[in-house]
Formats: structure tokens, C-alpha cells, sequence
């Protein structure tokens, strides 16, 4: 699974920044989706396993807080010194926004200082517009206002975070109930995802950003487990759980090569993984290597904003590429950030499950 992780991450930086070599893989919107359900399998993994007893429930949200915002904290204050050098050096950067609209009313000031700090209801930027005197407003279409408000983000691609942390808000509450459970939320997911499309919001926040239709692809992580669970008293022969891994490998890798109508396409992707997960678990949560790869992953994609604001300079070495000097850069940075950051705060975070 680490593997996995660590190539979705490194896809929507690739995405991001420019294809590598001229080959793009699966394109990011999709990666970020398969992230989802493999955050729904292991967040009804360790709901249903490992926080268990008494105030299991607190120690979740504690530990998702510690595993998240130390590395995020770390990149944003470098994010914001970035901003702040570029602005000094007159060149175009997340502050300029800010000034061109100062003095900001003290609702929009607080709305964006709360988002940036907190990330929760930062995808919230995808539905507002904002006006000649800093006020915020509702908008339908994002594509319609400038600038957009997502620019007034320090890390804008840490959305993603915002909404997984809609999730973890909920999981206690449903990935330890039934079947059934997960099963009805899938469909009620995707009514509202018909429903959206029918009324002619087909398109970006409303098909991507917005939480309620986004929520199926946790709860096929959620069946995922569930799988999973069955596989227990029936473990799959490891012929066949490599297939499958090294299948679902090639299918993320070369997907934007594969030929076919786009919606059948990613119905399949989705359903291949839900299926595919409890194999790749089974066949990898044992090997170390997998899963020092796959705690990259976090980093890579929260660090990402940084790099590619950076490498976009012209007067940045590339090597090879725009696209390959991002991913390089990037991994290096999260390798630190994991090693100084992630690795002693997860001891901590151990002990605190063990106890």
C-alpha cells in the first residue's frame, strides 16, 4: 500500500507541475479520489482495531491533529516567509492578492487567517468570490470571479486536507457500524452527485471540492475494509494478491494511456481499487520499506505548493525538466520533513494508542 501512496502523491505532483519525460499519468483530480478511499480503508482500519476502549474515540482526533499540522505548520511559516521575500523582490506572489484588497474587511480577514492556520473549510474557497471592497460572497461558478480566492491561500493545494479532515470529523461515527451503513452513504453520495450534474453543476468545485459528493469514495474504503476483514478468515494465495497489486499499479500508471469512454473509465478505476486494496494490504503490511515510501506521501503532497512556487523561477537550475526538478526536489524535502518531523512525533503518537 505504501507504494501505492507514494505513486498517487507523486502523480498530482506531476500533474502540477508538467508532464515527466512527456508521459503524464493518471491525472491529479483522480489520484486525489483514490487517496480518498485509501484513507477510508485505514481509517475503518484503526477505528475497528487499533482505538478501541475508553476515550478511543479522543485519542483518534488527537493523533489525526499531531500527524497533520506539525509538517503543515512548518510549511506554511516557509511559505509565508517565500511570500513575503518575493513580494520584497517585486515579483508576483500570494501577498500581492492580499494588498491589492487591503485593508480587508475583519470578517474576510478572519475567514482567511482561520483557513490558512487550520486548514478545516478550506475548500470553502471554491465557493466564494470576492468583491472590489474585500467582501466575501457565494458563487456558483468560481470561473466567473477574479480573482480567485483559493489565491488568497498560502497552500492551495491543501484543500484536500480540508476535506479529509470533514471525514475524519465524522468517522467514529460511521466506519464502526455495519455494512449497510457505509453502503447507503455511497448512494446517497452519488444521488448527490446526479442530482448536482442534472441541475447543470457538472464542474469544478461541484463534481471535485464538494464534500457530500466526495464522501462515496471514503466509504469505498470503508467496503474495502470490509473485504478485508472477510479475507481474514480466507486469506488470498500471494500469487494472486501480487497480480492484483501489480495490476492496480500499471492501471494508476498508464491510465491516461488507456483508451475508452472517461466516465466507464473511472467507474472501473474506482471499483478496481476498492477491491483491490485488501490484497495490496494483506501482501504489504509487513514489508518496512513499503511503508516508509508510503508515509512519504503526506509530505510530498503538502510540500509540493512550496517547491513548485520556487522551482517556477527562471532563474532556478531544471534538471532535465520543470516536471522532474519539482518531483526531485520534492521528495527530498519530504524525506527531511518525515525524518525531523513525521518519524519522532509518530513515536509519540504510538505511545500514546499503546497506552
Amino acid at each position: 500500500m505504501g507504494l501505492i501512496r507514494f505513486l498517487l502523491a507523486c502523480f498530482v505532483v506531476i500533474f502540477h507541475a508538467s508532464p515527466y519525460w512527456r508521459f503524464l499519468p493518471m491525472p491529479g483530480d483522480l489520484s486525489v479520489q483514490c487517496f480518498y478511499i485509501i484513507s477510508g480503508f485505514y481509517m475503518a482500519l484503526i477505528l475497528n482495531e487499533k482505538y478501541t476502549g475508553r476515550k478511543s474515540t479522543w485519542t483518534f482526533y488527537s493523533n489525526r491533529v499531531l500527524k497533520i499540522y506539525p509538517i503543515y505548520f512548518v510549511l506554511l511559516l516557509v511559505l509565508v516567509a517565500w511570500a513575503a521575500l518575493v513580494r520584497y523582490k517585486s515579483y508576483p506572489g500570494t501577498f500581492d492578492f492580499y494588498s491589492e484588497y487591503w485593508p480587508l474587511p475583519l470578517t474576510t480577514l478572519l475567514y482567511l487567517l482561520f483557513v490558512n492556520l487550520f486548514l478545516m473549510g478550506i475548500d470553502t474557497v471554491f465557493y466564494l468570490g470576492i468583491n472590489p471592497n474585500g467582501t466575501l460572497y457565494f458563487t456558483k461558478n468560481i470561473n466567473l470571479n477574479q480573482p480567485y480566492v483559493v489565491q488568497f491561500a498560502f497552500n492551495p493545494y491543501a484543500w484536500t486536507i480540508g476535506v479529509e479532515l470533514l471525514f475524519y470529523l465524522i468517522a467514529p461515527l460511521i466506519v464502526r457500524k455495519k455494512i449497510w451503513v457505509p453502503l447507503l452513504l455511497i448512494a446517497l453520495s452519488l444521488f448527490t452527485r446526479i442530482y448536482l450534474a442534472s441541475i447543470g453543476l457538472n464542474f469544478s468545485p461541484w463534481n471535485y471540492m464538494f464534500f457530500p459528493n466526495q464522501l462515496m469514495f471514503f466509504m469505498g474504503g470503508v467496503i474495502s475494509y470490509h473485504l478485508y476483514r472477510a479475507f481474514k478468515q480466507n486469506p488470498p494465495s500471494k500469487w494472486r494478491s501480487v497480480m492484483v497489486f501489480l495490476l492496480f499499479i500499471m492501471i494508476i500508471t498508464f491510465y491516461s494511456q488507456i483508451p475508452g469512454n472517461a466516465y466507464y473509465k473511472q467507474a472501473l478505476l474506482f471499483c478496481f481499487e476498492v477491491a483491490a486494496i485488501p490484497y495490496a494490504f494483506i501482501l504489504t503490511k509487513g514489508v518496512k520499506a513499503d511503508r516508509y515510501i508510503g508515509n512519504l506521501s503526506f509530505p510530498i503532497y503538502l510540500s509540493q505548493a512550496l517547491v513548485l512556487k520556487i522551482v517556477v523561477a527562471k532563474s532556478f537550475p531544471k534538471i532535465i525538466s520543470h516536471g522532474f526538478t519539482t518531483l526531485a526536489i520534492t521528495i527530498g524535502l519530504s524525506i527531511l520533513l518525515h525524518h525531523f518531523i513525521a518519524q519522532p512525533i509518530e513515536r509519540y503518537r504510538q505511545r500514546r494508542i499503546a497506552s
